[in-house]
């Protein structure tokens, strides 16, 4: 499964790269708070609504990262970058319908940090349940699309993975989120989906 990148790149300035500017970092800092607190109110409302029909929620147990394999051309993506994601998100199966988001941070292989935003589910793709001991710790592997929203730019039309090993089939993919054909080399953090109903 490959990805397409849009034609909007990361300008790879020094003002955003070290962020050095405190009241641009401030206002920064503050727009991503109120958007990560939309993105997961809207995935706590999704699920509170569809009391009748089959729906999931996930949470990204700590952070999760995942590596590039490959150097994108074109792109800031360069083979052994790190991708790093938290959040959360919800699903319901009856609307193909999921919500959600977090935050990232990309780091280039010697450990510095490129750039930093957020990511915001912006619709289902596909969702295979594991089922699990309890409603609350679910296994299986959703695949949604996002949009990742940096400081100057904005990549929509991507594609997350997450996956939990919960009750997981030998070929499953293995734990954690990734973006397949970018980062898709899963390299730590763990993922756990609850049945809502």
């Amino acid at each position: 499964m490959g990805a397409r990148l849009p034609c909007v790149y990361y300008r790879a300035t020094r003002l955003y790269m070290g962020m050095k500017n405190s009241t641009k970092k401030t206002v920064f800092l503050a727009l991503s708070s109120v958007l990560t607190i939309l993105a997961l109110a809207t995935a706590t409302l999704g699920t509170a609504h569809a009391t009748s029909t089959t729906s999931y929620s996930f949470n990204l147990v700590g952070p999760n990262t995942a590596m590039a394999q490959n150097t994108i051309p074109g792109t800031p993506i360069a083979a052994g970058d790190v991708l790093r994601l938290t959040g959360a998100g919800a699903l319901d199966l009856s609307k193909e319908a999921a919500s959600g988001g977090g935050s990232f941070t990309h780091y280039k292989p010697d450990g510095s940090v490129f750039a930093r935003g957020l990511w915001v589910v912006t619709g289902f793709q596909s969702f295979t349940s594991y089922g699990g001991p309890s409603s609350g710790v679910q296994g299986g592997v959703l695949l949604v699309t996002v949009s990742i929203i940096g400081p100057e730019a904005t990549f929509s039309g991507l594609t997350l993975q997450v996956s939990c090993h919960v009750n997981a089939p030998a070929n499953a993919p293995e734990e954690g989120t990734t973006l397949p054909g970018l980062f898709s080399v899963p390299t730590g953090g763990n993922t756990l989906f609850h049945l809502n109903n």
